[in-house]
């Protein structure tokens, strides 16, 4: 098995880069999308028919079957050129099915944030010191974009949502973490960076209006909530929700957060009551996507 080390980037910016140098461009379109399918479901082997199938699914039979073993020679030869043993990043097994050799010598950056994230966020928030913290911090930066940007598969696009929403839980998590540890200005990074991302998030809105309370900054928690309000009208028509309501006008009228977050005795039952309003807010967003691309796809494919 060959000891030079493969590095592919399928987060942003698709980037394959190996110790010979071999240039990634000479790859078509749907090489580098089979490679990217085999890299992202990289503990299966996929049996050919299947592949054919997903990739060349206009095409007759015979016709994908020989489209995919033309973009099979073109991977292998890219991967496993002269000098590299044949199977080391490939595997293809007897009765030809096929799948990425996860025992090579390569670096995903998918692989590295899925494992980490997964790892950290499963711990519960009381239990998390900075060295956890680090780690989770790490992996989130390698998250430069979407998964396969410019890539609108099937496959690719379900992947792609998984993964950003992983992405999204990571960045809660920092928030939760730095808004209890009162590093208010880190809290306050990572709840814009979920804005920047989904702008609907009423609950990010309420928890960054609450930081900004916590650090004497009142004009910029009122900003926040008009920022809220303009993002729920423009995008679904509907006004925030009571409990965001119910905020502005209490630091509106008071100056003040009579019950700042998860800092009374009913703190625990505050937290679930939001999270559970912060489900419902989801399902909201949901149907009302959901009805969004059905009057589209009405109008653009009609009866």
């Amino acid at each position: 098995m060959g000891d030079k080390l493969l590095r592919i980037a399928l987060l942003g910016r698709y980037s394959i880069q190996n110790d010979d140098a071999r240039g990634q461009n000479t790859l078509t379109h749907t090489t580098r999308c089979l490679l990217a399918y085999l890299l992202v479901y990289r503990t299966r082997i996929h049996t050919r028919d299947s592949l054919a199938n997903l990739f060349w699914e206009d095409f007759s039979q015979k016709r994908a079957r020989n489209c995919l073993n033309t973009t099979i020679w073109r991977l292998r030869r890219f991967l496993e050129p002269r000098g590299v043993s044949p199977g080391t990043y490939l595997i293809s097994m007897p009765t030809g099915e096929l799948g990425f050799n996860v025992k090579s010598n390569f670096w995903l950056d998918v692989e590295i944030f899925e494992r980490e994230a997964a790892k950290i966020l499963a711990l519960p928030l009381g239990n998390v010191q900075r060295e956890d913290i680090l780690i989770l911090e790490k992996a989130s930066q390698l998250y430069q974009g979407d998964l396969l940007e410019g890539y609108y598969n099937d496959w690719a696009l379900r992947e792609r949502e998984r993964l950003r929403c992983c992405y999204l839980d990571c960045l809660y998590f920092l928030m939760r973490f730095f808004s209890q540890s009162e590093d208010f200005t880190k809290a306050l990074e990572y709840g814009r960076k979920i804005l920047e991302i989904d702008s609907l998030r009423e609950d990010v809105h309420r928890q960054l209006m609450r930081l900004y309370m916590r650090r004497g900054q009142r004009s910029l928690a009122i900003r926040q909530y008009h920022t809220c309000q303009e993002a729920l009208q423009t995008e679904l028509a509907i006004p925030p929700m009571p409990e965001t309501q119910a905020l502005i006008r209490e630091i509106a009228e008071t100056g003040e957060l009579l019950l700042p977050d998860s800092q009374t005795p009913s703190g625990e039952l505050k937290l679930a009551v939001a999270n559970l309003q912060s489900a419902m807010e989801n399902v909201t967003r949901a149907q009302k996507t959901l009805e969004l691309v059905l009057r589209q796809f009405s109008r653009t494919n009609p009866q």
